[in-house]
C-alpha cells in the first residue's frame, strides 16, 4: 500500500488560495457588491471543510465529492454573497466550477510545459501563478464582454400599468443620471414614445431630476417610476423591477436610430436576469 504524507498547513492554503480566487472571480463577473471581508470568509470556510473532510477516516468517496462539489461549494457562496436568491447562488456555482476547471487546466499546462514545475511538482508557488493567470484571462475577457455592450444599441420593453411597448435603446457610458431621492439609475426615454403606454395618465411616482449637457447648462426633466424594464441582449434578457425613467420632449436619435438611452449601470445587473 502506498502512504502519503500530508501537511495539512500547506493543503490548508492551497484551498484557501483556490477557494478566494474562485470567489473573488465570482464578484467580479456578476457584479456582487460582497465585500472582501465576507469572501475571505467563504475562502476561510471551503479551505476548513476541505481539511476536514480529507483527514477524517473511513469516510466513502462518494460523500467527499457530494460534500466537496456540493454543500461545501454553496455554502461558501451563501456565506460570501449572502443576498443572492436561490437562482443566483445556482448560477453562481455553475461560474465557481467553470472557474475551478479552467483552473486547473492552466495548472496542467504549466505543469506539463513549464520545466521548473515540472521537475519540482506544483506546490504553493505553481498554484499563485496559475491563479494570477486565470483571474488576468477571466477578468480581460469579462471587461472585453462590457465595453461590447456598452455603445451598442438594444430593443427594450418598457412596461407600466398593464401596458407595454418595445423602443430601441441605446446604451451609454455617457449616461450617469441618477434620481436625487431614491439615487436609482436614470434612463432617458422620448416622451412621443411613452404616449401609448401611458394612454393619456402618468404614474404617481413623480420625480424632477436636474440635468445638465452641452446644449444646456441647467435643465429638469419629468422622471416616472415604471413597472419595469426588459432589456433583449445578445444572449440574455435583463429584468429590471420598478426602473426610473426621464422623458425627453424631441428627438434622442438623427433619422430616429433608438428612442432611448439606458443607464450603463443597468445593463451589469446580473442579479435580475430572467
Amino acid at each position: 500500500m502506498v502512504k502519503y504524507k500530508l501537511y495539512i498547513d500547506v493543503f490548508f492554503l492551497l484551498n484557501f488560495f483556490m477557494d478566494t480566487l474562485l470567489l473573488f472571480l465570482i464578484r467580479k463577473v456578476l457584479n456582487c457588491t460582497a465585500t472582501h471581508v465576507r469572501v475571505l470568509s467563504g475562502g476561510v470556510f471551503g479551505a476548513v471543510m476541505a481539511c476536514v473532510v480529507t483527514v477524517i477516516p473511513s469516510v466513502p468517496v462518494w460523500i467527499r465529492l457530494l460534500a466537496g462539489y456540493g454543500l461545501v461549494s454553496i455554502c461558501m457562496i451563501r456565506i460570501s454573497f449572502s443576498g443572492m436568491n436561490f437562482r443566483m447562488v445556482l448560477r453562481a456555482a455553475i461560474y465557481l466550477y467553470g472557474f475551478a476547471f479552467l483552473f486547473g487546466g492552466i495548472l496542467l499546462i504549466l505543469s506539463v510545459q513549464i520545466p521548473i514545475f515540472r521537475k519540482s511538482g506544483m506546490g504553493l508557488p505553481a498554484v499563485c501563478i496559475t491563479g494570477m493567470i486565470t483571474y488576468v484571462l477571466v477578468a480581460g475577457f469579462h471587461q472585453r464582454r462590457q465595453r461590447r455592450k456598452r455603445g451598442c444599441i438594444l430593443p427594450v420593453k418598457i412596461v407600466w400599468d398593464g401596458r407595454e411597448a418595445v423602443v430601441q435603446a441605446l446604451v451609454d457610458t455617457g449616461n450617469s443620471l441618477y434620481e436625487p431621492i431614491s439615487h436609482k439609475p436614470v434612463s432617458i426615454i422620448e416622451k412621443q414614445a411613452m404616449e401609448a403606454v401611458f394612454a393619456g395618465g402618468c404614474p404617481a411616482c413623480f420625480r424632477a431630476i436636474p440635468f445638465h449637457s452641452l446644449g444646456k447648462a441647467h435643465g429638469i426633466l419629468n422622471g416616472y417610476e415604471l413597472t419595469e424594464l426588459i432589456i433583449f441582449g445578445e444572449n440574455e434578457k435583463i429584468k429590471i423591477e420598478r426602473p426610473m425613467v426621464g422623458l425627453f420632449d424631441g428627438n434622442l436619435s438623427a433619422g430616429a436610430a433608438y428612442q432611448m438611452i439606458l443607464h450603463p449601470t443597468l445593463t451589469e445587473r446580473q442579479e435580475e436576469h430572467l
